[in-house]
């Protein structure tokens, strides 16, 4: 009798174990991300950031390091054209960074505090965190969420999937629009939670001539060997303001070589204009802030109650200014992104 009690005893304690052990709910889950958001003091990650919004898809490795309070570096890398960007963050303030042609713009921003980016771990923790409409699906190896996608520079994104694995750690990513259409994909390859970095990882000018050296040709040495092309390879946008049209496009000689400018006109009339990228050795302290394009990261400037929207793809430097909603100047300025040339 004893034994037989004995043995019903352990059977129970076996029982409360694995009961113990069982799925956490998802109040549990989110109290969790909510605890590693505010313990976790640093972070590298890396992955292939693929856009789905233009006729074909477009890959970019994405590196992103984080330290706290505020200091990131995001570097992107065209696959295809081997072009790498940098987005940094530092004491001095926000830089966009174009190492190949030595350009670089500095803000005053509390970037990214106002605009999450899909590769950014914390903007992943706040969607999930944020939304009390999240849906949570678990499977033996990942944890999948459902969330609102809040990412102010673009509209089109509505609804975004996250998968992360038991340790919290993001695998995939998956932005789609209101139509459920794939726009943006997100898969990490790698994420080391709280790595030690070097003192000057952080550092602009060292992010300039690149952390191992540069790796491609800058403009000038591309100039100086006489490969610099005259001709502009001009793209046109595939979104334009409701009533605006195309009333003149011509080319002309500038000081920073052959501009094409395209004239367009109706309710809001603004211009948009095309040249070969030209070195810039120096940081430019402009007034504004980093946008994110998607596929590049633009600058928007304000001087004189008068917005700018500046970006560089595939090899062009495009500046679009005019009466135009920041909105607008962004819809109109992901619109180019994968267009066909003239």
């Amino acid at each position: 009798m004893r034994r037989i009690a004995w043995v019903f005893v352990v059977i129970l304690g076996i029982f409360a174990f694995i009961s113990g052990c069982g799925e956490k709910s998802p109040e549990e889950v989110v109290s969790d991300l909510s605890k590693r958001s505010e313990k976790l003091e640093s972070y590298k990650s890396k992955g292939k950031m693929t856009i789905h919004t233009g006729k074909t898809p477009q890959a970019y490795e994405v590196e992103v390091w984080f330290k706290k309070p505020h200091f990131y570096r995001v570097s992107l890398k065209n696959t295809k054209k081997d072009i790498t960007q940098i987005l940094l963050r530092n004491d001095e303030g926000v830089y966009v960074l174009t190492p190949h042609l030595e350009k670089s713009f500095r803000f005053q921003s509390d970037w990214p505090e106002n605009s999450g980016q899909v590769y950014l771990y914390q903007s992943l923790l706040e969607s999930i965190i944020d939304d009390s409409a999240r849906k949570l699906t678990t499977s033996e190896k990942s944890l999948q969420f459902e969330v609102a996608a809040n990412y102010p520079q673009n509209q089109s994104l509505k609804v975004q999937r996250i998968w992360m694995d038991d340790d919290y750690n993001p695998q995939k990513v998956e932005v789609l629009n209101d139509e459920q259409k794939l726009m943006v994909e997100v898969l990490f390859d790698q994420f080391e939670a709280d790595p030690s970095f070097d003192k000057d990882a952080f550092d602009m000018e060292r992010n300039m001539i690149g952390l191992a050296g540069r790796s491609v040709p800058t403009l000038a040495e591309k100039k100086a060997a006489g490969k610099k092309k005259d001709a502009v390879r001009v793209l046109t946008p595939e979104w334009i303001p409701e009533g605006s049209k195309l009333a003149e496009e011509k080319t002309v000689d500038t000081p920073r070589g052959k501009t094409v400018i395209m004239r367009y006109k109706g309710k809001k009339p603004f211009t948009l204009t095309q040249r070969n990228p030209e070195a810039i050795e120096t940081s430019i302290q402009v007034y504004g802030k980093p946008i994110d394009l998607g596929y590049t990261m633009g600058v928007l400037l304000e001087m004189d109650g008068k917005k700018r929207l500046s970006w560089t793809y595939e090899g062009t430097d495009f500046d679009l200014y005019g009466a135009l909603q920041e909105k607008e100047m962004i819809k109109l300025a992901q619109s180019v992104y994968g267009q066909d040339s003239k």
